[in-house]
């Protein structure tokens, strides 16, 4: 059974190194596995960088893509079509992989010809100690654990920076949902992706002997702006899946709207209750939580007064299709 490892990376040049040299590393087969680099539209040295792994190690398998079309969603279905092997295998361009990364998600497909996809354990890499409260959070910097034994479950959630799957199930949901296009946040990414293969009640097996690090830099990670932007694109999913996806009305969104509204008024109330009470650790939260429904109101008012915004979201040119089709343009 072969791999093909997925990376999307923009403007990476400095990090990115410490996630290829973990790949060069892996205990697997050379001839069995691929690396697949699509850049971004990158502004700094990140091509340079590759091209060097490339011709550094001519053993290892590394392909190299650039798009100048913004959107990662674009970037990853690039990287599904370009993928030769049965099994895809995303991570992220700031990850560090064990060593016996893809033995163990090999290992699991192996186990029963149901599994559709693994999920493996993600831990966050600090580049210096971060403040105690982020800890709390880090679930949403894409810690992943679910325990210390291999398991499989029907609809598990997959992270997609250790996320890996089979290619032809990929193709028959339609790949990732959107996220980031340009200055929009359109979609739900990975969330939409489970989704899919959740209501196709696809089988995930989970291995803790999977591991990444993710690393993340404490003084733009561990703030509190960081983490409501996070809490802020959780927040648009709802709606986005109401539109989108479910394609429920104009009724559905606004009665959506009309409840985050409540919501934003009550955690900006107990907000400015926990400043007084110079309660931190509950002040943070409510600003999350009000944040989460925030970003439900401002993503809805763009749905219903800007054309551009809902073409966007509707015209679903990011579908990834089979290669004998027009999957999407570049």
């Amino acid at each position: 059974m072969k791999a093909s490892v997925i990376i999307t990376t923009f403007n990476r040049g400095k990090i990115i190194p410490m996630c290829m040299d973990s790949l060069i590393k892996q205990n697997f087969p050379k001839e069995d596995f691929e690396i697949i680099i699509i850049n971004n539209n990158s502004t700094d040295n990140t091509e340079e960088v590759i091209e060097n792994y490339i011709s550094n190690y001519p053993d290892v398998n590394i392909k190299y893509y650039f798009i100048p079309r913004p959107g990662q969603v674009y970037a990853r279905q690039i990287g599904i079509l370009a993928a030769e092997n049965e099994i895809l295998c995303f991570t992220d361009d700031d990850a560090i992989l064990s060593a016996d990364w893809l033995n163990e998600i090999i290992k699991l497909f192996k186990m029963s010809d149901e599994v559709v996809g693994v999920a493996g354990k993600i831990n966050i890499k600090w580049d210096e100690t971060p403040p105690e409260w982020i800890h709390e959070y880090e679930n949403y910097l894409g810690k992943l654990n679910y325990g210390d034994e291999i398991k499989f479950e029907v609809g598990m959630y997959m992270n997609a920076g250790n996320l890996s799957i089979k290619k032809d199930k990929l193709i028959d949901v339609g790949g990732f949902n959107p996220e980031m296009i340009g200055e929009w946040l359109v979609g739900d990414g990975e969330t939409g992706l489970w989704l899919k293969l959740k209501k196709n009640n696809c089988l995930i097996g989970w291995t803790p002997f999977a591991v990444m690090e993710h690393y993340q830099v404490a003084k733009k990670n561990a703030t509190k702006d960081d983490i409501k932007r996070r809490f802020m694109n959780n927040g648009i999913c709802i709606p986005y899946n109401i539109f989108a996806v479910d394609k429920k009305g104009n009724k559905a969104l606004l009665r959506n709207m009309l409840y985050s509204v409540k919501q934003t008024m009550i955690w900006s109330y107990k907000n400015f209750k926990f400043k007084l009470k110079r309660d931190r650790k509950n002040e943070y939260y409510s600003s999350f939580r009000r944040a989460f429904y925030k970003a439900q109101i401002n993503y809805t008012l763009n749905i219903f007064f800007d054309k551009k915004f809902r073409e966007a979201i509707t015209k679903e040119d990011w579908l990834v299709k089979k290669k004998t089709e027009r999957a999407f343009v570049v």
